[in-house]
């Protein structure tokens, strides 16, 4: 992973969301998972807006419960993280 051997690859946030994408679509399965991918995502760069849609936009593809599933448990990450994190309006 990482750039080292793909230079023009995806960035870090952007592999985070697509993770975030699957394991949304696999019904947000692995709770673990799901939690560390939404902390990964915020460490590299992704605002809180950016997750949220992410996962919203899997609810066309997973369905209602898979993503509201995925939607809580991002929330509690979230939700931890507190007013420490900026979202996509901030500066």
């Amino acid at each position: 992973f990482g750039n080292t051997h793909n230079p023009n690859g995806l960035d870090a946030k952007t592999r985070l969301l697509l993770t975030l994408s699957g394991l949304t679509m696999q019904g947000a399965q692995n709770e673990t998972a799901v939690r560390q991918t939404v902390r990964h995502a915020i460490e590299a760069g992704a605002h809180k807006q950016q997750i949220i849609e992410t996962i919203g936009q899997m609810s066309a593809f997973a369905g209602i419960p898979a993503m509201q599933r995925a939607m809580d448990l991002a929330k509690e990450v979230l939700d931890d993280k507190g007013s420490t994190e900026k979202t996509e309006g901030d500066a």
